[in-house]
C-alpha cells in the first residue's frame, strides 16, 4: 500500500533536507497553476494536495514520528504467505502480458492485488484490462490512480504509455514515455516506446493484438 514515503519517492530514512528537496521538485511540477486544461488542472490539484500533505507530515519531527508508528504493523505468517503468493501471481501475470495473453493476466492480477494492494499491481491490472479491449475506461482509471500513489515510479508511467499507444493515442503515449524517462533516463521500455512511435505508423501493439488503428 502506498504511503507518504513512496508517494514522494524517498526512503523511510530520508533526511528532512532530502524530503524538502524532493517536495519542491514535485510541487513545482504539479502545481495546478501550471495547467490550463480543466481535466489536467484537476488531476494536478489532486496530486499537489497529496504531496503537500505528505510533506507537511514528514517535515515535522513529531508528526513524522507518529506517522512512522502508524506504519508499524505486526506481520503474521498468513500475511507473509499472501505477500509471497502475490509476488508469484504477479510474475505469472506479467509473462502472460508479454505473451499477448491479457485475460489470464487480469485474473491473476486481481488476486495479486487483493493480497497486496500496491500501485505496481494496480498499474499492471489496468494495463491488462486495456489490452482485453473491454473495461478500458476502468483500466485507464487504475493506471492513473497507481501513478498518483507513486509519482516517481517510471514503470507506472510507462504502463500508461503502453495503454495509450494500444488505443492509438500516440501523443498521450509519447508524453507518458517521456515522463517515465524523466524519472529514469535509462528505462528500456520507455525508450523502446519512443522508438516505436517515431519510426512506425501502426505501432507494435497494433500489430501484436491486431487492431485499434
Amino acid at each position: 500500500m502506498a504511503n507518504y514515503y513512496t508517494l514522494l519517492g524517498v526512503s523511510k530514512n530520508a533526511s528532512s533536507v532530502e524530503i524538502k528537496k524532493v517536495y519542491r521538485k514535485l510541487a513545482q511540477k504539479y502545481h495546478p497553476d501550471r495547467y490550463m486544461d480543466a481535466e489536467e488542472k484537476k488531476t494536478a490539484h489532486d496530486i499537489f494536495s497529496r504531496i503537500t500533505a505528505a510533506y507537511r507530515t514528514l517535515s515535522d519531527e513529531k508528526l513524522r514520528a507518529k506517522y512512522d508508528e502508524s506504519l508499524v504493523k505486526h506481520i503474521t505468517d498468513a500475511d507473509e504467505a499472501k505477500q509471497i503468493q502475490a509476488k508469484n501471481l504477479f510474475t505469472r501475470a506479467v509473462e502472460h502480458i508479454d505473451n499477448g495473453e491479457p485475460w489470464p493476466a487480469v485474473n491473476l492480477l486481481r488476486t495479486a492485488y487483493s493480497y497486496n494492494a500496491c500501485p505496481l499491481h494496480l498499474s499492471y491490472l489496468g494495463l491488462a484490462q486495456v489490452y482485453t479491449k473491454r473495461n478500458q475506461q476502468d483500466g485507464f482509471k487504475k493506471l492513473e490512480h497507481a501513478i498518483k500513489q507513486e509519482l516517481f515510479n517510471p514503470t507506472l508511467h510507462c504502463n500508461l504509455g503502453l495503454a495509450k499507444e494500444f488505443v492509438a493515442k500516440k501523443a498521450e503515449a509519447l508524453r507518458s514515455y517521456q515522463e517515465a524517462l524523466k524519472w529514469d533516463s535509462k528505462y528500456k521500455k520507455a525508450k523502446q516506446g519512443l522508438v516505436r512511435l517515431q519510426s512506425s505508423k501502426d505501432g507494435f501493439f497494433s500489430k501484436l493484438f491486431g487492431g485499434n488503428k
